[in-house]
């Protein structure tokens, strides 16, 4: 359980993250691409856990 706390805590970081770069540098900048990528990742391994 502590995991997916963690880990949901980091989505929201990413998920943050991802909307103040993409506000500064757009939606296609390489940095917003590089951290969409991490935000699916994390996502993908959230949902994972979930159904554990």
């Amino acid at each position: 359980m502590h995991d997916r706390k963690k880990l949901w805590r980091e989505i929201e970081q990413l998920q943050e993250k991802l909307h103040e770069i993409v506000s500064k540098k757009g939606i296609n900048s390489p940095d917003a691409m590089r951290v969409s990528q991490e935000f699916r990742n994390k996502m993908k391994e959230y949902n994972e856990l979930k159904m554990m």
